[in-house]
């Protein structure tokens, strides 16, 4: 009897799972929706996108480049100074970060994998955006922590957080909690 109740349970569940789930990729637009969808721009692989206050964005590719783009979604330029990246598998370009200070100090923070001698090992860097219209660059470039050593495998992680409390001048407003990579299983 109760090898039965749990074969209509599994059946019960199986059956509404099936049905819950929708594959977006194969439905069809839809007249009602209250917004358009329009491409703008294409990107090779998108990682993170951070907002500028007057609404114009960076985007990080995996590869390597950092955007700028306009309000409207469309590319301007690359921002020139970037640095070089190590990129295989999930290494490559991380995230962009604005410093909650952006307004007088207009740094901004990436993460990324750097190149090493037997692979890539993680960063953490802070310069100031000098943004010229049409174009941006990377000034007073600073990395401020790297994995050491390199290479030595992993899925690297990079997300930053910056400290609410600290908005007074004395208090610096990042901070760093690094875990060590993960080791593969097996």
């Amino acid at each position: 009897m109760m090898r039965l109740a749990n074969l209509a349970l599994l059946v019960t569940l199986a059956s509404a799972a099936g049905s819950a789930q929708v594959n977006v990729g194969e439905q069809k637009p839809e007249a009602s929706l209250p917004f358009t969808m329009t491409t703008t721009s294409t990107f090779e692989l998108p990682w993170r996108l951070a907002f500028l206050p007057d609404g114009r964005m960076l985007v990080t590719e995996k590869i390597g480049p950092v955007w700028l783009v306009s309000q409207q979604g469309e590319k301007i330029s690359p921002v020139a100074n970037t640095p070089a990246v190590y990129w295989q598998g999930q290494n490559g370009m991380h995230g962009v970060f604005i410093s909650p200070r952006y307004a007088t100090d207009q740094s901004i923070y990436l993460t990324y994998v750097e190149p090493g001698d037997y692979g890539g090992g993680l960063a953490l860097a802070r310069a100031k955006l000098n943004v010229n219209a049409p174009a941006a660059r990377l000034e007073n470039f600073e990395v401020l922590w790297r994995q050491l050593p390199r290479g030595k495998g992993g899925q690297e992680g990079a997300q930053v957080a910056f400290s609410p409390w600290a908005s007074d001048s004395a208090s610096h407003p990042l901070r760093i909690r690094i875990s060590p990579p993960a080791r593969s299983c097996g």
